[in-house]
């Protein structure tokens, strides 16, 4: 009886062991995105305002495209949209003619002029209208040009999709753009991807939400919290293992990506095959 209850203490402790165990895996430091940036456009390189290292931000501008044409074409189509003497002058014969029309239609009433100069001074009146209406479509028109002189302007105007490093650039001022070729390659690195394989035999064991403690070679020592966002439900049959990926917080933007490092799992440990706990003495 004793050694059966000794032996339901060790079994509970060892179990209890199990269920609170630490696991550690090796795993990698990645940028949660890395982006070609490319031109929508074509031609030649002018300007590039970063260099490989510098910081950049969601929609600042880092290279231009020669954009000379488009420029002017803004200048021009701003100049016919602010030129309006041609519709004040139209909206001062239609007062006019509505004036005079007026005038007639009282003749009229009194009988001191004919139905045809009436007829004449409705006529003119129409015609007028319809020519304000077609300056003023002619104005409408014009605006829209200016809205895509202005939009095949800012395509010359290469931004920044992301807040992030700037890891390569391909191209100087002067070389030729083309849509093949993209211009730099900027890192996310807020927040970062921790990468890890695991054992199938962990599989049932993770949850998205799970938190995990990395471990990094730079900053020496340094310790962080990340959370899993990923778990793969494809295994890599020839190492019978399936990848996981955390999120980690990186605002100051302190932890470089590309390195390696270790992530610590609230897991029960894996009983390998025959290895299994003892069975209690009877």
């Amino acid at each position: 009886m004793t050694m059966r209850f000794l032996g339901l203490v060790l079994g509970a402790s060892l179990s209890a062991s199990a269920a609170s165990a630490v696991e550690t895996f090796d795993c990698v430091i990645e940028p949660s995105r890395i982006v070609q940036l490319a031109s929508p456009v074509i031609g030649i390189l002018t300007e590039v305002n970063v260099d490989r290292g510098d910081e950049v931000l969601a929609g600042q501008t880092v290279a231009r495209i020669e954009d000379r044409l488009e420029r002017a074409n803004v200048e021009l189509q701003e100049m016919r949209v602010a030129m309006d003497a041609q519709i004040r002058a139209q909206k001062a014969r239609l007062a006019l003619s509505q004036e005079r029309m007026e005038r007639v239609r009282q003749l009229l009433d009194r009988g001191a002029t004919t139905r045809d100069a009436f007829d004449e001074a409705t006529a003119e009146l129409d015609v007028n209208l319809a020519e304000l209406e077609r300056l003023e479509m002619e104005q409408r028109l014009t605006g829209q040009e200016l809205i895509l002189a202005k939009a095949s302007l800012e395509l010359r105007q290469i931004q920044s999709s992301l807040d992030g490093i700037v890891v390569e650039r391909v191209l100087s001022p002067g070389e030729y753009v083309s849509q093949d070729v993209h211009i730099m390659k900027i890192a996310d690195i807020d927040p970062l991807n921790i990468e890890v394989y695991l054992p199938v035999g962990y599989f049932p064991q993770i949850a998205l939400g799970d938190v995990g403690t990395v471990q990094t070679l730079q900053p020496k020592g340094g310790a962080f919290e990340a959370t899993v966002t990923v778990v793969d439900r494809l295994f890599d049959a020839a190492s019978n293992s399936f990848g996981l990926r955390l999120s980690l917080d990186n605002p100051d933007r302190k932890i470089p990506a590309g390195q390696r490092c270790t992530v610590s799992l609230n897991l029960e440990a894996l009983e390998l095959p025959g290895q299994g706990l003892l069975p209690l003495p009877q």
